[in-house]
């Protein structure tokens, strides 16, 4: 998880802005490229820090292509609760780029427009994958791929050749490693002050959620089951989900191999508790390479594959995507710019012009050889090559998948805080999906 993500809650209700944005499509949208104006495109873009160089590098590049200006407007923390305003008000932006994750709160909210896949010029060349983190659950298209990635596991090499210990494949050897950096002082400093795994484990946002999905996957779990017709069954108590959930909780209360505080901490939290030398194993994703290199921890880490569960190899993807806003005044501009952005000239751009934001991780673009770009570093050959074989979506083409996600963060921060029954557990969270499933309209009879 690249930064904090919004819930899919908001404070304006769903239905509400549901109802005012389809209010403003109808009232402003337009399809005549005659209505198209010399205004500049109003794009907002989730995210912080040097993040907004890159964008911005971006948009000069279609601009100079085009003559469209953009009008660039980011933000982090207060995203959603911005967007959910602006809808409100009937002043969405044109364009929004923001996490694949949100698309189906989004499309939920009635505040992004559905993609004709094959209009959108180039789309032959952006994988497979990556679009189907875009398509929702009636199998139609809702944005762009811009950006992909998978996670990967950061292991500190020096502590591992200090005990002698080779590179974790499996969740045992995993677990064994966590221990001896747990136990044995790794870092040679006499003192028991080391930890095995750096965990986000918060609740916020959904972290530990979004931390556990991996091994939920290598169990042969998951959160639901297709059953047709758009619609879908709980299966997260399944016992291919009680095996994942027994194995995390036995990190924490068995092993106790895990950072205190851990279940407070997000990624930026988590980061520092590797940066600093307190744990020795971060599972995350490759946005982190730029941030421990710039820190004391540089040449004392590798990355590696993430180890093998029970029942597979499954790695948690991720992505970024161009939404194009309901009623936009600019529809045909919009659609220009997301087919700008999945071209290898402006791929490129966002993986290399600001070299400590890159906002494109994996290119979505057949054509453009993600670790060639980068210098053939192997870290980023190794991302690629989890992402194409191993990539694992998170089911975001449910209609509000955060409130499942957020629910089974609650669960598992829950039952990990407590040592409490995992079979309890995930059987009360199995009835929360059913719920939240009747909710949304899509729950299996």
């Amino acid at each position: 998880m690249r930064t904090p993500r919004g819930r899919a809650r908001s404070a304006v209700t769903l239905s509400a802005v549901a109802g005012l944005a389809a209010t403003t499509l109808t009232g402003c949208g337009s399809s005549d490229s005659a209505a198209e104006s010399n205004a500049p495109l109003n794009v907002w873009v989730r995210g912080a820090g040097d993040s907004e160089k890159a964008y911005q590098a971006v948009f000069d590049a279609y601009t100079k292509k085009t003559g469209v200006k953009v009008k660039l407007f980011m933000t982090l923390t207060d995203f959603e609760t911005k967007l959910n305003a602006a809808a409100a008000a009937h002043q969405l932006p044109d364009v929004v780029v923001n996490d694949a994750a949100q698309l189906g709160a989004f499309r939920s909210q009635g505040i992004i427009r559905e993609v004709d896949r094959k209009s959108v010029a180039g789309q032959d060349q952006v994988t497979d994958l990556a679009w189907k983190s875009t398509r929702g659950g009636d199998g139609k298209y809702y944005a762009v791929p811009f950006s992909a990635q998978a996670n990967v596991l950061f292991e500190r090499s020096d502590w591992a050749k200090k005990l002698k210990l080779k590179t974790p494949t499996t969740w045992d050897e995993l677990a064994a490693t966590a221990k001896a950096f747990t136990a044995q002082d790794p870092d040679g400093n006499g003192k028991a002050d080391t930890y095995g795994l750096a965990v986000p484990g918060t609740t916020t946002r959904g972290y530990i959620s979004w931390y556990w999905s991996t091994f939920l996957w290598q169990a042969g779990g998951d959160y639901v089951k297709d059953a047709g017709n758009g619609k879908y069954t709980p299966t997260v108590n399944s016992p291919q989900a009680l095996r994942a959930a027994t194995w995390f909780e036995d990190l924490f209360c068995k092993d106790k191999s895990v950072q205190p505080g851990s279940l407070n901490n997000d990624t930026a939290d988590t980061n520092k508790v590797f940066q600093t030398g307190v744990a020795g194993l971060y599972l995350t994703g490759p946005y982190a390479f730029a941030t421990m290199d710039g820190s004391d921890v540089k040449g004392k880490y590798e990355v590696v594959a993430p180890p093998s569960g029970p029942q597979g190899s499954d790695v948690l993807a991720e992505g970024t995507s161009v939404y194009l806003m309901a009623g936009s005044k600019e529809p045909e501009h919009s659609q220009q710019l997301a087919d700008f952005m999945i071209t290898p000239e402006a791929q490129k751009i966002g993986m290399t012009a600001v070299p400590t934001a890159s906002i494109v991780r994996l290119s979505v673009n057949k054509n453009v050889d993600t670790a060639a770009v980068r210098d053939n570093d192997p870290r980023w050959a190794l991302t690629q090559k989890l992402y194409q074989e191993n990539g694992h979506y998170e089911p975001v083409y449910l209609p509000n998948w955060g409130e499942l996600r957020q629910a089974t963060s609650e669960a598992l921060n829950k039952m990990v805080a407590g040592c409490s029954s995992p079979k309890a557990t995930l059987d009360q969270l199995n009835d929360t999906f059913r719920t939240l499933l009747e909710q949304q309209g899509v729950a299996a009879d």
